[in-house]
């Protein structure tokens, strides 16, 4: 005989909606608000095992170049965010200015800026302050509030630019224009820059920011403007920075800018998709010392590839891609197997890849793109791999130059080496929603997201090809929480 309880259980009322697994060097780690525990699975490990987070968690984000995560938490009305040290086992609570939405981090991990989002409510807050940001600084745990004080309601995106001896540059992209601090000097007023000509009442807002690599000049892209704003700082350390605005001119339909490679000071490369025209603009708008390549092929998007060579293709449908060596004029062309889905360049081998969805004439692939010197020209040497379906997931190992990858509803992982294309398989037991590559202990992390199961994650041996050797966990959203008294 079975006898029902009195009542509903008053330690678990709501259901468990965990926040997106957050990978780190040597971890996997998935937030549960309900349990207000961050559940951490490293590989040398068979048991997952919890730290304890304040009450109130909605965003985890990785710290770069450290074992380490934060988390935003808290009330609206009492905001903090906890600092997760996984080399420690530890979490530090510090309080923030504002209930922020989004976290952006400087490539180094130095510094983090918390941001809101002007289309995400705040609970019971009836109004926010959407030009205010807080910056962290990481290595002393300090949370200073800055006011940007500007005429846009909230930033759009914030970019860090290089490091200096003396001064870490922030670039905060607002609808009207842009708000450029300094993270070392954060008691300094933020220099507030608006992207309105002068004498004309139209309205742009800002949709990129780029660095020069001197951090001598920032670089937006603006809807409504073909022409590329060009803002000259100044060097000016402990005061805002002074800025100078330029407008230049390249095409029609600027679509993406990229900074310049090495040996092109004061110049930012730009896309302008309509005339199909790949510029390296001269910052202050002298026509002599621009270049121009018209490209054969459709092209929307630019990155450097490697030294003074830079790569253009199109991910709006088209199948060209384009070469340019800036340095003597070589350029050369060729067209993928399919439309572009998804782009990686490995520098360090010169090399592109695309994938590809399928298309009527054949199904989904991965090109790899290299490039070769000829004396006239530069030639495109394309290798394909054919894929069962669309990939769904990737990561790559910059070190042994591999790349990982899943397709969707496929329970198989796949490891190609760059070098050889050399593929190998392992098959797993559900298929990833989300691949993560842990490169200080060499592993590799499947997360389902779609499984029924209280948390599903599998790892192995970066490589490894034998089904035995990879460990799979799952229901382990409730890790130490289950061993807890309930209050009465």
């Amino acid at each position: 005989m079975l006898t029902a309880c009195g009542g509903r259980g008053t330690l678990f009322t709501q259901a468990l909606k965990p926040l997106p697994a957050v990978a780190t060097s040597t971890a996997i780690v998935t937030v549960v608000p309900q349990t207000n525990r961050a559940v951490i699975i490293r590989p040398a490990t068979t048991t997952p095992s919890a730290l304890v987070l304040s009450p109130g968690a909605r965003l985890a984000a990785r710290i770069p170049h450290a074992d380490a995560l934060v988390v935003l938490t808290g009330t609206p009305r009492a905001p903090t965010v906890d600092l997760v040290d996984l080399g420690q086992d530890q979490v530090q609570s510090l309080e923030l200015p504002g209930y922020f939405d989004a976290v952006t981090f400087s490539p180094d991990g130095r510094f983090g800026v918390f941001t809101y989002d002007a289309a995400t409510s705040s609970g019971p807050l009836v109004a926010r302050n959407l030009n205010e940001v807080g910056l962290l600084t990481v290595g002393t745990r300090a949370v200073a509030r800055l006011q940007l004080d500007t005429e846009s309601l909230a930033p759009r995106g914030v970019l860090f630019g290089p490091s200096e001896a003396n001064r870490q540059l922030v670039a905060v992209s607002l609808e009207r224009g842009v708000a450029v601090f300094d993270a070392l000097h954060p008691e300094v007023p933020a220099r507030r820059i608006t992207i309105r000509p002068p004498g004309t009442a139209s309205e742009s807002s800002v949709v990129e920011a780029v660095f020069s690599r001197d951090a001598r000049w920032l670089f937006l892209r603006a809807t409504a403007l073909d022409d590329v704003i060009a803002i000259e700082l100044g060097g000016e350390v402990g005061q805002p920075p002074s800025a100078s605005i330029n407008f230049v001119s390249g095409g029609r339909g600027l679509t993406d800018l990229e900074a310049s490679p090495e040996g092109f000071p004061d110049s930012v490369l730009a896309v302008f998709a309509l005339t199909r025209e790949l510029w390296l603009l001269d910052a202050r708008g002298i026509v002599d010392n621009s270049k121009k390549l018209l490209a054969p092929e459709a092209i929307s998007t630019v990155a450097v590839l490697s030294g003074t060579r830079v790569l253009a293709w199109d991910s709006r449908g088209s199948k060209g891609v384009v070469a340019w060596d800036l340095f003597d004029g070589r350029s050369g062309s060729s067209v993928l197997d399919g439309t572009t889905t998804s782009a990686t360049l490995v520098p360090s081998m010169g090399k592109a890849l695309f994938f590809h969805s399928g298309t009527a004439a054949g199904g989904p692939s991965l090109s790899t793109v290299t490039v070769a010197d000829e004396t006239n020209r530069l030639r495109l040497r394309l290798q394909s791999i054919q894929l069962s379906r669309t990939v769904q997931s990737s990561a790559i190992d910059d070190v042994s130059q591999r790349l990982f990858f899943s397709v969707n509803a496929s329970p198989a992982v796949v490891t190609l080496e760059l070098g050889s294309l050399r593929l190998a398989e392992l098959p797993i037991d559900t298929p990833s929603s989300t691949l993560h590559y842990l490169p200080d202990v060499d592993f590799l992390a499947s997360v389902n997201a779609s499984s029924d199961r209280l948390g599903d994650v599998t790892l192995w041996p970066a490589g490894e090809i034998e089904r035995s050797r990879a460990i799979r966990f799952t229901d382990f959203l409730f890790t130490g929480d289950l061993d807890r008294a309930e209050a009465p």
